[in-house]
């Protein structure tokens, strides 16, 4: 018989780290792990009855796969069986299950009928018809390439700020539509797409506005067969360990993965047939799977070979074709590198296998106030383009860099203050201009002004000037924080819970001397009241020897316990200060 003391028991001497991984892996309800509130948890015995719980050990139950569920409920199996029921507390080293769990196991309707072996699994069909192997790897590359370049452009949005969620939760139905059309995918996909992006880590929505994380960014800039690879890597090792188990059964056919999740899990059904249908899914549109059948490529991508998928992915194309209406053809998918660089002066109109971007006098000015100089995006476009520069688009260009970005403002030397770059003419303009008086010229030559003031003063007083000054990447502020938008959750994630938890359940223990281990066998006894439950008491003798009793307590009160001696069946009454040591004697 295994009790609510015994389990404390075995937490209070279990390893601080341990222990935070077996309170997370509970999945406790976060009023119990709150450090205030009725529900709060207070010291070991709270922990083990809230761990006991019937919904407690239910959700328990739900995670384990069915050789655990076997060896709990028959109690057999060998130590490998029992080690996921070990983790979660469920039973102890030695195989002993305890009672609460022993109870919910013969109560549960799934688990009452289970057999061992694999012959009762039930495959999702007939097998399938000769595969065409090759028109399957075609077919898994083109939906990858669709959701990557989808994903690409949601991550763009998200490193623009434009991504932000409602009070509530989620983005709205409007922002869904216009990312939709920015993607060039339907509206209702894109939540969906930016939960892949949460969950591979490329974005972060733990505050209002979505960021994109530094593993996002490099990602944006990785070839197309990397891009694939990374996705899928970063999307399994995500999964839950019960869903690489799901999927280890299922080999390559997916097409009914939640009746192989049900047999692999069979108390999980609550919780795990809709995550099933989201992983099937998503193996879907990352190309891993054609009709439900795992594809070579993606059995080499699944398990860590990426080599594959450069052969099935489209080939990217070295240039461009600049047209004289400013508009910018890809005859193919370009270079992850060659379509951000192009982004710096073009805005994506139709993103696709063949994209269309545009060229504009706003999308220039851009370029030039983000430090490009006049040459250099000429040199840009040269090096893009398959046809030559038209002379509509080198006109803009001069015509844009003559207003925009024909003064620069730089760091001045050895990072201290400012230096102005310009022609003769402008900064002349700028010496003599009133409004510009405070911040102190100093004329190191003709085209070169100093100042004090750091650059981005200095550019901020041009501009509202109207001057056509840029700012220098090297000249740019550091990002100061931004106000926190709405958080999820109550702001603690469940490992910072239970790491408060255990902290706070080592400072009740450990506040005395001898305080803790009396107020621990107190405990102990009060629990064994409680349930009626016969005990075995340790009880230090005047003499100073220690004799054993064993009682079924009544009551524990003014420092003495009191219960019925089962050897002798008379009624005891012992001072718990004498008492050393308290044992099940069930």
């Amino acid at each position: 018989m295994t009790t609510t003391a015994d389990l404390a028991a075995r937490l209070r001497a279990m390893p601080d780290d341990a222990l935070e991984r077996l309170v997370v892996a509970r999945r406790l309800p976060a009023a119990v792990l709150a450090e205030a509130g009725p529900l709060r948890i207070s010291d070991f015995f709270d922990l083990a009855e809230a761990l006991r719980t019937d919904d407690a050990v239910d959700a328990a139950i739900e995670h384990l796969p069915r050789a655990t569920l076997l060896a709990l409920r028959d109690r057999t199996g060998s130590a490998d069986d029992l080690a996921p029921a070990v983790t979660l507390g469920l039973a102890d080293e030695e195989g002993g299950v305890d009672d609460a769990v022993a109870a919910r196991l013969a109560a549960h309707p799934d688990i009452a009928g289970l057999t061992g072996g694999t012959d009762h699994l039930d495959h999702a069909g007939p097998p399938p018809e000769t595969l065409d192997e090759a028109r399957a790897r075609t077919t898994g590359a083109e939906h990858a390439f669709a959701t990557m370049t989808v994903l690409a452009e949601l991550l763009r949005a998200v490193s623009d700020g434009a991504v932000r969620e409602l009070v509530k939760g989620g983005i709205g139905t409007p922002l869904a539509k216009t990312l939709g059309e920015r993607a060039g995918a339907d509206a209702q996909v894109v939540p969906d797409r930016l939960a892949l992006l949460e969950r591979t880590g490329f974005a972060d929505p733990s505050d209002g506005t979505w960021t994109t994380t530094d593993a996002g960014e490099t990602w944006l800039v990785a070839s197309w067969p990397d891009r694939w690879s990374t996705l899928v890597s970063a999307w399994r090792d995500a999964l839950d360990p019960a869903l690489h188990d799901v999927l280890d059964t299922a080999g390559d056919d997916l097409r009914d993965l939640v009746s192989v999740g049900r047999w692999a899990y069979p108390a999980g059904a609550r919780w795990l047939d809709a995550v099933l249908l989201e992983v099937a899914g998503t193996a879907n549109a990352l190309g891993l799977t054609v009709d439900g059948l795992v594809t070579s490529t993606g059995r080499a991508l699944l398990d860590g070979d990426a080599a594959p998928a450069a052969e099935d992915l489209p080939r990217t194309v070295d240039g461009v074709y600049l047209q004289h209406d400013l508009t910018v053809i890809a005859p193919g998918p370009l270079a992850p590198v060659d379509d951000a660089a192009l982004r710096s002066v073009a805005v994506l109109e139709a993103p696709g296998l063949a994209a269309r971007y545009r060229i504009s006098e706003d999308s220039l000015r851009r370029a030039f106030r983000a430090g490009l100089t006049r040459d250099e995006v000429v040199a840009l476009l040269e090096r893009l383009s398959s046809t030559g520069l038209p002379q509509p688009l080198a006109y803009l260009v001069d015509q844009v860099a003559s207003r925009d970005g024909s003064i620069v403002v730089d760091l001045g030397a050895d990072g201290v203050g400012t230096r102005v770059h310009g022609t003769a003419d402008q900064l002349d303009l700028i010496g003599v201009d009133a409004e510009l008086r405070q911040l102190a010229w100093e004329r190191d030559d003709l085209t070169t002004l100093l100042t004090r003031y750091p650059p981005h003063v200095v550019h901020t007083a041009l501009e509202d000037q109207r001057y056509p000054a840029v700012l220098t990447a090297a000249a740019r502020p550091a990002t100061g924080s931004v106000p926190p938008g709405r958080r999820r959750g109550g702001g603690r994630n469940p490992e910072q819970a239970a790491h408060a938890l255990v902290e706070r359940l080592r400072v009740t223990t450990e506040r005395g001397d001898a305080e803790p281990e009396q107020e621990w066998l107190g405990r102990q006894i009060d629990l064994a009241v409680r349930g009626r439950t016969p005990i075995r008491l340790t009880v230090r003798m005047p003499d100073g020897t220690e004799r054993p009793f064993s009682i079924i307590p009544t009551s524990v009160a003014a420092g003495r316990v009191r219960g019925r001696d089962t050897a002798v069946d008379v009624e005891r009454t012992l001072p718990l200060s004498l008492v050393v040591a308290v044992e099940s004697d069930a």
